[in-house]
């Protein structure tokens, strides 16, 4: 049997655009190890020597093919029915939200501890939304489409590698089955920006002609361009320069290695160099330290703040048990035969192992980190099938197992419909209309994007914990305490810190709509309350339901009639006439705008599961 060293180059072809003769076209395509073309009619393969790609499915490749389209197209319709409709994890307000900064103190006065080059990305959101809520489904639609961008990208890096169109959209598919690419590559964080970066940067090295210079520097500034998204893009850095150095090592070119790996260097360095001069303004070193360092201290700390985030390891495991099975079978395959792999095909799965390792590693798995492997390890999904293609008693129980696990992936899918978002942007909408623009809220985790806060304290775990054994030294109750903001909207994490700032909230803030609390005090006629006036200025008096209301309130004893002027301070406020019961709140227009009714505590449940 011939092998691949005795037949010459253009005798080594797979995939539509690698066939020996595809409608005439002179590009050649190296194949992988194995295939030999003897013959075309139209492009089309009529033998192989051996087992191979284009075995797989040799016969109706054309009827696989639409059916293969069709299902990747009900899985895109999925995807942005889900982007629409599930529940927002925390996280997503908060960087969806950022983009707020700009122009108004971004690496001016506030210096983030992570890269913030996403909140360029989602500004888009922001210039698009007329409101909050059309920002945040915005954010998710474009989202939705990058992550359209991401999926297109790693069917060109499978034709990059040999792969015809059929298995190229079959690798597409395994990936769209992931439950947590489905579930997580359409959220308004920087992991989905990041990934396109990655995947196109390898896409760059894949299809790049003998690997020259200037494309190793293409590869290496969209590398960059993922670090400034999110520093946790420094796995995809990594990854790609192993992917080099290991690749240069095996064939003994050490030189090459140390070459190309420069190359890519230089080519990281320069997005990151732009990023601290454009966020960095006159204090570019600022910018690059903050850069730099500012993971230091969160990668140090770790996820035990939080505890038991290993189980999100096993979750995404158990829940995709069929096709983690089938990739990482594959990608073992190709481990063993690394030195029979050409070029390209080697450093792509170095690459895909490394990236897998770190992220699998990660010391925070939460279930959106995976969407930092997926995408790479879905590219050795047919390599168990390969490897099956002259034994039919394996081949048949492989192709039943990925069957089974593309159909049960759809019912996932639907399944995961029931977390629904409504709850939370009807709590953001009639926040929203209750405050100004120029008015500010607090809650810890940024729900509203075009309305400003007193400060971007983030509470994560972490912060929580710190508030808790800070007391009265914390952020939290300083910003309460010292700059007290017109609305404070609830949620679990500020449950967990009420034990702090209880004192600030009870006789300051009054419940006006589930978890939504207002600068203002309940009042009910006769009955003597203390009122701590957070926030100065002119209040009046309103019904239970938000109309206003006719009466008149003594403050410290004397007598004043709706609306009227308050002092922040302490005051003893009797409601004299009027309403047997009434809210005094800033003024404002509040009909049908405030409501009865106990706060949600499902606002957040089940978002990582």
């Amino acid at each position: 049997m011939l092998r691949q060293a005795e037949l010459p180059a253009w005798k080594l072809l797979s995939g539509d655009e690698g066939r020996c003769a595809q409608r005439g076209s002179t590009r050649w395509r190296p194949a992988r190890v194995g295939v030999v073309c003897l013959g075309t009619i139209e492009g089309v393969v009529l033998n192989t020597q051996e087992p191979g790609p284009n075995k797989l499915f040799a016969l109706g490749q054309r009827q696989i093919s639409i059916y293969l389209h069709v299902l990747i197209a009900l899985k895109i319709i999925l995807l942005f029915i889900l982007a629409w409709n599930i529940r927002f994890v925390m996280d997503e307000f908060v960087q969806l939200g950022w983009a707020k900064y700009f122009s108004n103190g971004l690496f001016g006065t506030i210096w983030h501890p992570k890269a913030v080059g996403y909140a360029v990305f989602y500004e888009i959101a922001h210039l698009i939304g007329w409101n909050a809520t059309s920002i945040l489904l915005a954010g998710r639609m474009q989202t939705a489409l990058l992550a359209c961008g991401t999926i297109a990208l790693i069917y060109a890096c499978a034709r990059a590698l040999g792969e015809d169109r059929v298995r190229a959209l079959t690798i597409v598919l395994v990936l769209l089955c992931f439950s947590n690419f489905m579930e997580r590559i359409f959220r308004t964080i920087a992991e989905p920006p990041a990934v396109f970066f990655a995947v196109a940067a390898l896409l760059v090295v894949l299809r790049a002609p003998g690997l020259k210079a200037r494309q190793l520097v293409a590869a290496g500034m969209l590398s960059g361009l993922a670090f400034v998204i999110t520093q946790k893009s420094v796995y995809f850095n990594v990854a790609l320069g192993v992917g080099f150095v290991a690749d240069a090592a095996l064939t003994r070119r050490y030189a090459t290695g140390a070459v190309r790996g420069g190359w890519l260097v230089l080519g990281w360095a320069v997005p990151v160099i732009v990023y601290c001069f454009i966020f960095g303004g006159g204090a570019p070193v600022l910018a690059a330290k903050n850069l730099i360092l500012g993971p230091v201290e969160i990668a140090t700390r770790g996820g035990g703040d939080y505890g038991g985030l290993r189980q999100f390891v096993l979750q995404t495991l158990a829940r995709n048990a069929l096709l983690y099975g089938i990739c990482f079978s594959g990608m073992a395959l190709s481990l063993m035969r690394i030195m029979k792999l050409d070029e390209r095909r080697r450093i792509a799965l170095i690459f895909s192992l490394v990236i897998t390792v770190l992220v699998f590693t990660h010391d925070q798995p939460w279930p959106y980190v995976f969407i930092m492997a997926l995408p790479f390890i879905a590219l050795w999904s047919l390599e168990l099938l390969d490897s099956t293609a002259t034994h039919a008693r394996y081949r048949v129980p492989v192709l039943a197992v990925l069957i089974t696990a593309v159909a049960m992936s759809y019912a996932s899918n639907v399944i995961y419909l029931r977390l629904s978002n409504q709850p939370q942007l009807e709590l953001v909408a009639r926040t929203e209309s209750l405050l100004a623009p120029d008015e500010k809220y607090f809650d810890g985790i940024a729900m509203l994007p075009n309305r400003q806060e007193p400060s971007t304290l983030w509470l994560d775990q972490h912060y929580v914990l710190k508030t808790l054994q800070e007391g009265r030294e914390s952020e939290a109750y300083k910003i309460l305490s010292d700059s007290p903001p017109k609305m404070v909207l609830w949620s679990y994490r500020m449950d967990l810190i009420d034990p702090v700032i209880a004192p600030l909230i009870r006789d300051s803030y009054v419940q006006i709509a589930p978890n939504i609390r207002m600068a203002g005090r309940r009042l009910h006629s006769g009955r003597s309350v203390v009122f701590k006036v957070p926030v100065a200025g002119r209040y009046s008096l309103y019904t239970t339901n938000g109309e206003l209301a006719d009466g008149e309130v003594e403050i410290n004893g004397i007598p004043h009639s709706s609306p009227l002027s308050l002092e922040a301070g302490v005051s003893d406020v009797v409601l004299r006439s009027g309403p047997a019961e009434a809210l005094l709140l800033p003024e404002g227009h509040y009909e049908n705008r405030i409501v009865p009714g106990e706060d949600n505590a499902g606002l957040f449940t089940e978002v990582y599961n």
